[in-house]
């Protein structure tokens, strides 16, 4: 009985390589989660470039105002806020804003940067506090009318011209109907995309 129970405490220090396959496997789940959620980013944010540059090539839709726009790829920001949170979304809208410079210009630049960060900043505040007693539409709205409130005070700055803020009616209310448009498809897009693009297990 003695030599069986020496055997048996001789044998337990093989555990700690027990638990460094468990350590080991644990890390290369961890590194294939994070491939994954990369991956899906970055095709987030080409979907994000592609709906920037379409939009680009529309004439403006206010034309008193032509640096109010719909916003259609703030559809992919607040999709990236539901899905992969508030710092990945903060990331997002920043790469989205200075991969689309490089199609634009450095004026253009500090209008969409403008409208972006406020849309985000909305946009995670509610989702964060107020959803889902208020609907990703409502949520959608809110950051579009923010994002060209936004542009609106980086023109008045630029442009010196305080007169601007005479359009702002009109601006809200195109950029509610802005909002509703990219609220439908960011929940669009929430349900049917490819569950590779939003399971983050």
């Amino acid at each position: 009985m003695c030599g069986q129970s020496l055997f048996r405490q001789r044998s337990l220090p093989a555990a700690p390589h027990d638990a460094q396959d468990r350590l080991r496997r644990l890390g290369d789940g961890s590194v294939r989660r994070t491939a994954r959620r990369l991956a899906a980013l970055a095709v987030l944010l080409a979907a994000a470039l592609v709906l920037f540059l379409v939009e680009s090539l529309i004439p403006p839709l206010l034309p008193m105002a032509p640096y109010v726009k719909i916003g259609l790829a703030n559809s992919i920001v607040l999709l990236v806020i539901v899905l992969f949170g508030a710092r990945d979304a903060f990331l997002f809208v920043l790469a989205k804003n200075l991969l689309g410079a490089l199609f634009g210009s450095l004026f253009a630049l500090a209008f969409n940067l403008a409208g972006s960060l406020a849309a985000y900043a909305v946009m995670v505040l509610l989702y964060r506090f107020v959803f889902p007693k208020v609907s990703l539409v409502a949520i959608s709205v809110a950051g579009a009318v923010l994002s060209n409130v936004a542009r609106t005070a980086v023109g008045v700055w630029l442009m010196d011209a305080p007169s601007l803020f005479i359009q702002l009616p009109a601006v809200c209310i195109f950029s509610v109907c802005a909002g509703i448009v990219i609220g439908v498809l960011a929940v669009f897009l929430i349900k049917y995309l490819p569950e590779r693009l939003t399971k983050q297990e």
